[in-house]
């Protein structure tokens, strides 16, 4: 039977239903002590992984309704609705989870859900035994994962402005890419935030969750009298009695025993209405301000936590990303499209083209240099590799994850392959720079929301110079993104300070100089990753160094670089 044709009778699965309850208590009580080697939500690559898993999950569930008559019919919905989704991913699986809806369902059901099925079918030894064997060979999220995507939800609402009604419709920008989510994803999402003290995305999403309730109120005959009891106490705290109320009107409508009501009537005369409540994220954003840094990047405090957000660089940074914020055509006059082809006797059979963003500091984009047969060369190499990216900072002796940078990265050799070879020899037929002074390439993978805010690919501290990379010495002079995919909305690369967002654009290159002619770091350089809204978002970085490039790219014979001290400071 295919399950798409699967219908239930939710009135003789009561029960079953009820048991969905216990994931409230588990959002928030549970604690897995397990580490997220993982860290699935960190890259599309491991959302993939959880999506074979459920895959697999849902052909054990389909044999398991088979035998399980007396269960069959509520079991059978769950299943078609999970089926659903998997029906649409197929069609490319890639973009499905792209979708940062998408992902959040699915590793709130792996996380969730799937532990409700285990508990409702565990007379049925074979299945239970199988069940525990699928965890042990299989991957799940963890407890990161499941908050880590709710974060990741509100990231890209707050950066793109987006509304709640919009998201929850599976709606972003305005463009339908998938299933709505359902009052029960709402009130979940709105219990982690609530958790989080993400006060008024809270309130906003507990909103919307019984909005759709109310369009599907008999539904709510399915579980106990105090289902919806700490939402509503959550609304009271919040200042919301009016949506509180209406939670009260529906549960008196609709509940035969009357207990909830009264449950939620002495809930309003007690409950106390939480402080600053208005003010939201304070804590669901611990992010310092922080400039790049050797291989992995590092992280220097300036101001101390949540004050990124609050400078108007990172209003313009957002701007850019929304695509708000552009340069003036005065500001554009003096750009040019050009041929590069000096540096290499064969490129005047096939010159490189090359597009100015910004002239000082140089901004340039390469044209069609990776084809699609090398990107997946390289995406081939780097995935088995790939783990997540990690920041280390003057207060941390050691590397570690931060969730102002949200993707994995892998670093490949350039002789590990001709084609990632070849990838230096056009960096250097196009800039006439000695490539050997370069960082192995580094390969990312952007995951749910992925972003990096803005930094600094130079090093402010010369102590931070690298010293144990044959042929690489002194700063970093250059930076070489390749962007190895095309990103649907979102993703793009934000200067703040030059007015300029880069989309990626699958086989081209962004290139820019970090330093002055005087080898001073150009603080105006300063970039960030914009949040990926829809797509996958792979790119190649090359860092180049100072070492060697005496001759190639010479000191002017004044200092340089005052020009860009004003923007050493965040303002």
């Amino acid at each position: 039977m295919h399950v798409s044709q699967i219908v239930g009778d939710q009135r003789n699965n009561k029960l079953f239903w009820r048991l969905i309850i216990a994931i409230f208590a588990f959002t928030r009580n549970h604690a897995n002590s397990s580490e997220n080697d993982n860290e699935y939500f960190t890259s599309i690559t491991g959302l993939e992984a959880l999506m074979n898993t459920e895959q697999t999950l849902l052909i054990d569930l389909k044999d398991y309704v088979i035998k399980a008559k007396q269960q069959i019919n509520l079991l059978e919905k769950e299943i078609s609705k999970i089926a659903r989704e998997h029906d649409l991913a197929s069609q490319n699986l890639e973009s499905y989870l792209a979708n940062p809806v998408n992902a959040y369902k699915l590793i709130k059901r792996l996380f969730v859900d799937w532990e409700v099925y285990e508990e409702q079918i565990a007379e049925v030894i074979n299945f239970f035994k199988l069940m525990d064997e699928r965890r042990k060979n299989f991957q799940f999220p963890q407890l990161e994962d499941f908050d880590e995507s709710a974060i990741a939800l509100v990231r890209l609402q707050q950066t793109y402005q987006l509304t709640v009604p919009e998201i929850a419709a599976g709606k972003l920008n305005g463009i339908q890419y998938g299933y709505d989510m359902t009052w029960t994803d709402c009130l979940v999402l709105g219990r982690q935030l609530f958790h989080m003290q993400a006060y008024n995305q809270t309130k906003f999403w507990l909103k919307e969750s019984v909005k759709r309730l109310q369009q599907e109120p008999d539904r709510l005959e399915l579980f106990p009298s105090d289902f919806l009891q700490e939402p509503t106490e959550y609304l009271i705290r919040l200042g919301d009695a009016d949506t509180a109320l209406q939670l009260y009107k529906i549960i008196a409508k609709h509940k035969e025993d009357g207990r909830g009501s009264f449950k939620i009537k002495e809930m309003i005369q007690s409950s106390e209405i939480l402080p600053n409540a208005a003010n939201d994220n304070e804590n669901i954003w611990k992010t310092p301000y922080h400039v790049s840094g050797r291989l992995c990047h590092i992280h220097f405090s300036i101001y101390g936590k949540f004050q990124m957000q609050k400078t108007a660089e990172f209003d313009i940074y957002q701007k850019l990303c929304r695509g708000e914020m552009t340069k003036t055509a005065r500001e554009q006059r003096d750009l040019r499209c050009f041929y590069v082809y000096e540096n290499n006797g064969f490129s005047r059979l096939a010159p490189f083209k090359v597009e100015d963003l910004n002239l000082d500091p140089e901004v340039k984009i390469f044209h069609n240099i990776l084809s699609d047969e090398t990107i997946e060369i390289i995406k081939q190499l780097a995935s088995p590799h790939l783990a997540r990216s990690t920041v280390v900072s003057r207060e941390q002796a050691r590397a570690a994850t931060h969730n102002y940078r949200i993707s994995k990265n892998s670093w490949l050799a350039y002789d590990s392959h001709p084609s990632v070879l070849r990838m230096l020899r056009d960096l250097h037929d196009i800039t006439g720079l000695d490539m050997k002074c370069s960082e192995d390439l580094q390969v990312a993978n952007y995951g749910l929301g992925g972003h990096y805010e803005p930094h600094v690919d130079f090093f402010p501290d010369p102590s931070y110079y690298p010293t144990n990379l044959p042929g690489v010495s002194g700063n970093r002079i250059s930076t070489a993104i390749f962007y190895l995919s095309d990103v649907e909305q979102g993703g793009a690369t934000a200067f703040p300070f030059l007015k300029l967002a880069v989309k990626p654009l699958k086989g081209s290159v962004l290139f820019w100089y970090n330093l002055h002619r005087s080898l001073h770091g150009d603080f105006r350089t300063r970039h960030g990753a914009c949040p990926v809204l829809k797509g996958s978002k792979w790119i190649g970085n090359v860092w180049t160094h100072e070492g060697g490039q005496e001759l190639i790219r010479p000191c002017a014979l004044h200092q340089d670089h005052e020009i860009s001290l004003p923007y050493e400071i965040i303002k």
